[in-house]
């Protein structure tokens, strides 16, 4: 099986999957809907018939009350035509917007699923475009795109046998228009293809860049960067003005190609059916004609519809196309999930670390892990000191169960904390990373991370513990003002403090503190060492830091250097031997900078 065969099946995998997730409860939309489109189709090809009455029965024998009957029927068969097109048309909405709805779950539910791994390597502008502009592509595809073209196939089909009742012979001249269409629009569907393809890739390159642009907004504007990045951003804009440009003319040139067609062969047909000799065995009735002639029209139109959704469909496609490669993201396999055990959730001194012969790297070809071992005991301070780069808080993600090692094994009083559930593992660990991300919502919200079952007890129990709950009651709303843009702004050190209290919120008993004091003033920093002394009675802590002078009350210090531990011990016991240690302490005594 080709490469493109195995693409076309897995996107066919996701419709059916959509389709599927969606019949069961829309079983009488879909019902309705087909039923619809049968009546639709005869609706279609009533008129036709009864214009070949009115020619050739009523006017022919001059019967006016019939020929009033029958423009009746036929004025009510456009009616019905109209109303059934309306159901359809309400139907195929509501059935398209549940089932966008079920794509959307259907990728939000793999992206939950997906490693750090992932969003390490992909641009948050990219994942953005994938949920946003390539789902909604597709929408069309189910809205209107996929069910109207069977609803055109099944016209197309009924027409052509009312075609064959009346003329065989004539029937067969005009469907040898059909391999002309289909030529010329398999021509445009191949390079209205590319050109959405083209389009869905630049629209998330455009996404990449703002998204970049407006998180470094205060940096652009402070350094005076508006006209630089302002230019930088025109060659996007133009790449995306190029492509649609070369979709708007193929767009353009379809339809005006497919009039020329059909105008081309409803002439030939006209010609061919006029002959009114006797023994030609192509004559036609005048009201044969007539009827022959609009059925040729209307088979024309779904023909024409049916060609026109190619680029509805081609759309679709692209996003289908990007979609397919979004959902073949591989996984995160953790095995079986491991829950944490009554004893180990609530008694806060029992807790260990192993970190056993660990190996890890982001990608295969650089390793930042060699081979690191420590131990840390129940209700120890240790701090794991080095260079930037050394792989401290790499070690410090594998140990907070954010990926898993490529050899080697961790285990927290013997559960593997990558393996641990979601809601256990908030329970056991308390991260401190070293840029506090606030999140649209109250104090509260960014506290608990919308978790409702955290009560705003144990918040306010938090707050006071780290020693944030002063300002708080402060102001106007206490706990439920709302950060961000529409509310109030923390200065660093109360994001820090906030995110301090969203670690122990749930009083886990060991916690995990990236540079904690990394950017802050010798006062603000003393106010953060008192709340980290506040929390840190009985707690098991490991804090990473580059500077000697971020080290927390340590009772253990491990030095890192290129992946590797090089140096470990009690503070005082290092201080007196040669290494890393005393090196690291003369040059802060100096003043030298040594994290670059």
């Amino acid at each position: 099986m080709s490469t493109d065969q195995k693409s076309k099946g897995k996107k066919l995998s996701i419709v059916w999957t959509v389709l599927r997730s969606t019949f069961g409860k829309l079983k009488y939309y879909y019902i309705i809907l087909g039923i619809s489109a049968v009546i639709l189709m005869l609706l279609e090809l009533l008129p036709p018939m009864l214009l070949k009455n009115i020619v050739d029965v009523n006017l022919k024998s001059g019967d006016v009350y019939g020929t009033w009957i029958t423009a009746v029927f036929y004025l009510l068969a456009s009616l019905g035509s109209s109303t059934f097109s309306f159901i359809q048309t309400y139907n195929t909405t509501y059935i398209g917007q549940n089932i966008l709805i079920e794509l959307r779950l259907l990728m939000a539910n793999h992206l939950k699923k997906l490693p750090m791994s992932y969003y390490s390597k992909t641009p948050v502008g990219e994942i953005m475009s994938r949920m946003t502009s390539d789902v909604e592509s597709v929408n069309t595809l189910f809205s209107s795109g996929l069910i109207n073209a069977i609803t055109d196939l099944m016209k197309v089909f009924g027409i052509v046998a009312a075609m064959y009742f009346i003329s065989p012979i004539l029937c067969l001249i005009a469907l040898g228009a059909a391999p002309v269409i289909f030529a010329t629009a398999n021509y445009f569907r191949k390079n209205m293809f590319k050109a959405q393809v083209g389009i869905r890739k630049v629209v998330g390159g455009v996404n990449t860049y703002l998204q970049e642009l407006f998180n470094g907004i205060r940096i652009v504007k402070s350094y005076g960067k508006e006209e630089e990045y302002k230019s930088r951003f025109q060659p996007h804009l133009n790449e995306y003005l190029n492509v649609n440009n070369h979709a708007a003319v193929y767009d353009a040139y379809f339809p005006c190609v497919l009039q020329v067609i059909r105008a081309f062969a409803i002439a030939v047909i006209l010609w061919m059916g006029a002959k009114t000799g006797n023994s030609d065995h192509l004559a036609v009735s005048i009201g044969g004609l007539a009827a022959f002639i609009d059925l040729a029209a209307r088979l024309f139109n779904p023909i024409e519809a049916l060609s026109m959704q190619f680029q509805t469909i081609q759309q679709a496609m692209a996003g289908l196309n990007r979609i397919e490669e979004f959902l073949s993201e591989e996984q995160e396999e953790k095995g079986a999930v491991q829950h944490l055990s009554d004893d180990i959730a609530l008694n806060i001194e029992s807790i260990r670390v192993d970190i056993k012969n660990v190996s890890f790297g982001y990608s295969k070809d650089k390793t930042i892990l060699k081979d690191v071992s420590l131990t840390i005991e129940s209700g120890k301070k240790v701090a794991i000191v080095g260079r930037t780069g050394a792989g401290k808080t790499s070690l410090m993600n594998l140990v907070a169960g954010l990926y898993s090692c490529w050899s080697g094994e961790i285990s927290i009083s013997g559960i593997d904390p990558f393996r641990l559930s979601p809601t256990d593992r908030r329970k056991l660990i308390g991260v401190v990373p070293q840029n506090t991300n606030l999140f649209e919502g109250s104090l509260k919200d960014n506290i608990t991370l919308r978790d409702d079952k955290i009560s705003l007890e144990s918040v306010e129990k938090a707050a006071r513990l780290v020693g944030l709950d002063d300002y708080i009651q402060g102001l106007p709303d206490k706990y439920n003002t709302v950060l961000g843009v529409a509310g109030i702004k923390l200065s660093f050190g109360q994001n820090q403090l906030l995110s301090l209290a969203r670690a122990v919120v749930t009083d886990p008993p060991l916690l995990l503190l990236d540079e904690p004091t990394s950017g802050l003033d010798a006062m603000t920093e003393e106010m953060i060492f008192k709340a980290f002394r506040a929390i840190g009675a009985k707690r098991t802590i490991i804090t990473i830091s580059h500077r000697l002078s971020g080290i927390i009350d340590a009772d253990e210090v491990y030095i890192m250097a290129s992946g590797k531990i090089v140096q470990s011990g009690p503070p005082e016991k290092l201080a007196g031997e040669k290494g890393w240690y005393n090196v690291f302490t003369q040059l802060e005594g100096l003043g030298w900078q040594y994290d670059a």
